[in-house]
């Protein structure tokens, strides 16, 4: 079967993906005479509700094959996005402009929501790309919602309880602060290795759909690297990014799934760790 995303394709959507992200940065005041910015409250919320659901569509379609495999690797990568999930749905919750949600939402809780969000998730894919994979024996799918859930409310608690006493990551109008910024560039460092490991197994497998996870991870990239530069939380640079954001979680689920069982095929789940025998009996249980 033709493959959908080739090595000249990979090259091709990453070099314009920076040239596009260029374009708008550098023409930004051109740009603002046809961008109404109080549009632009809507236009995030449906971005991250994209987001949101494919990291529900990761983390259901995950745990069903945990459940069937017993693999570490579907269970990690199952908790990844839950909490990836959680933690977006409660910075859309929270974002400037937004409805009273437990508390009056502000750029600061907004803000910390969404560079947590990209620490777990930077830090949990690349686990998930190099830990070894292997068959658990007993079935923690109970405990492991837990201890999802514990997260979440504990991190959503703190954010909300001491908003005020944390560290100021974004001021309106005048940009992001050093500490933001250092927190971006070390989830730019993480992406970057996942990168480097996920081409690395794409020479090694020759798997489309390691090819188009690491295409995800280079829009994942060009994200952080855009919200250390934005000056308003409603301006171009933040539209930008999370219109990256969203491409490459579209990308992530294309690998996983669309490459994966959807279509017949065993690239995806093969491209997170499954044995062939596993996918084998995955797709008879399918059929």
């Amino acid at each position: 079967m033709k493959k959908q995303l080739t090595e000249g394709k990979f090259l091709l959507y990453s070099v314009l993906a920076i040239i596009l992200l260029m374009v708008f940065h550098l023409n930004q005041p051109q740009i603002n005479i046809f961008y109404n910015h109080e549009n632009y409250v809507g236009i995030h919320t449906l971005l991250e509700c994209i987001s949101i659901s494919i990291s529900a569509t990761i983390f259901f379609y995950g745990r069903k094959v945990f459940r069937q495999t017993k693999s570490s690797r579907m269970l990690l990568l199952s908790i990844t996005f839950f909490l990836v999930g959680a933690i977006d749905l409660l910075h859309t919750m929270s974002f400037k402009g937004m409805p009273f949600f437990i508390t009056e939402s502000s750029v600061a809780k907004a803000t910390w929501f969404w560079v947590t969000a990209r620490m777990l998730q930077a830090f949990l894919i690349l686990l998930v790309l190099l830990l070894p994979d292997r068959k658990l024996k007993r079935d923690v799918h109970n405990a492991s919602f837990i201890f999802e859930m514990i997260i979440v409310c504990t991190i959503g608690y703190t954010i909300f309880q001491f908003e005020q006493s944390l560290p100021v990551l974004m001021v309106e109008g005048e940009g992001t602060t050093f500490v933001k910024n250092v927190m971006e560039y070390a989830v730019s460092f993480i992406q970057f290795i996942c990168l480097i490991v996920t081409l690395y197994q794409y020479h090694e497998q020759k798997c489309e759909a390691k090819l188009s996870i690491a295409l995800a991870l280079v829009f994942l990239l060009l994200t952080e690297l855009v919200f250390t530069i934005y000056q308003s939380v409603y301006d171009i640079d933040n539209f930008t990014g999370h219109i990256l954001k969203t491409l490459g979680f579209y990308y992530i689920l294309k690998g996983f799934y669309f490459l994966g069982l959807g279509e017949g095929k065993d690239d995806g789940l093969k491209a997170f760790g499954l044995k062939p025998v596993e996918v084998a009996r995955m797709k008879d249980e399918v059929s």
